[in-house]
């Protein structure tokens, strides 16, 4: 009997976990991007650029860069491709193919520039109160994009 119930329990918190890492995977995850020079492949409608990525990025996550110390929306992250082949998410040190809906080459980005994952504030909460998920890299970028977001509202008003 005592096997039996250690066995449900692990069965349990097993099933647990599995679940908590799905509802997870629906969280806009923090992405750092940054720009390849000379890797522009389309310079809009939608750009596609050449990148290195730090963080998780998948498409569907809005991006946001920094500029002049203020957070500048850049557009939609459309479709990524490593190696000539989509795939559902770029993890750190991929260097990918990322195609963006809005954004214009020489106008809202540039060669060289980072962008950002734009994360929603009932993500951010979640992905705090779970950071053993995280990888350490990944809460570092949590926390910077945080601080950003933190003196735009400052900026505004709004804290």
């Amino acid at each position: 009997i005592y096997h039996l119930i250690e066995g449900y329990e692990k069965w349990m918190e097993e099933k647990k976990e599995e679940i908590l890492k799905k509802e997870l995977d629906s969280l806009t995850k923090p992405s750092k991007v940054f720009i390849l020079p000379g890797c522009v492949f389309r310079g809009s409608n939608p750009l596609i650029v050449g990148c290195e990525v730090s963080g998780i990025l998948k498409p569907g996550y809005n991006v946001f860069k920094l500029e002049k110390n203020e957070m500048k929306a850049v557009g939609e992250i459309k479709q990524i491709q490593k190696e000539g082949r989509d795939i559902d998410e770029a993890k750190s040190g991929d260097r990918v193919a990322v195609s963006i809906l809005g954004p214009t080459i020489g106008r809202q980005l540039n060669e060289g520039d980072t962008i950002y994952s734009d994360i929603p504030s009932k993500d951010y909460k979640e992905l705090k109160r779970h950071s053993n998920f995280l990888t350490e890299n990944e809460k570092k970028i949590l926390e910077e994009i945080f601080q950003m977001k933190k003196k735009k509202d400052k900026a505004y008003g709004i804290m």
